[in-house]
């Protein structure tokens, strides 16, 4: 009951904002089947849409990573470190937060999920 309890407090974490601003973010785009890792050559630079979804753009693709549980500290404004252990970004990688302006003291770790490309719907003329 007390997680069941907990798990709905972490949902209601998400606002409507955050969920505008993701709908805003993925439009026009359908979801594609999720992998486990993405190679590092891509520049990919993860954008906070609220505590628990990330978003790596990749030229016209977008890769939503929903973590496996919310990530206290990330928001938009934090900046986001990412521990790579070999070639590839993979799900179980860890990534953790520095707050701008702040004084560097890390914030917790946490996992990341699967990646799932987000593509432009092509339109027919």
């Amino acid at each position: 009951m007390i997680r069941l309890a907990l798990a709905m407090l972490a949902m209601g974490a998400t606002t409507a904002s955050d969920t505008r601003d993701l709908d805003k973010a993925l439009a026009g785009r359908t979801a594609g089947t999720a992998e486990t890792c993405l190679s590092t050559s891509r520049q990919l630079t993860p954008q906070a849409m609220n505590d628990h979804v990330l978003l790596y753009q990749d030229g016209p693709r977008i890769w939503r990573n929903d973590l496996p549980a919310a990530c206290p500290g990330l928001d938009t404004d934090a900046i986001i470190v990412t521990e790579i252990h070999g070639g590839q970004l993979c799900r179980n990688d860890m990534i953790y937060t520095l707050q701008r302006g702040g004084i560097g003291i890390p914030g917790p770790r946490c996992r990341i999920g699967m990646f799932v490309p987000w593509n432009k719907v092509k339109t027919t003329r």
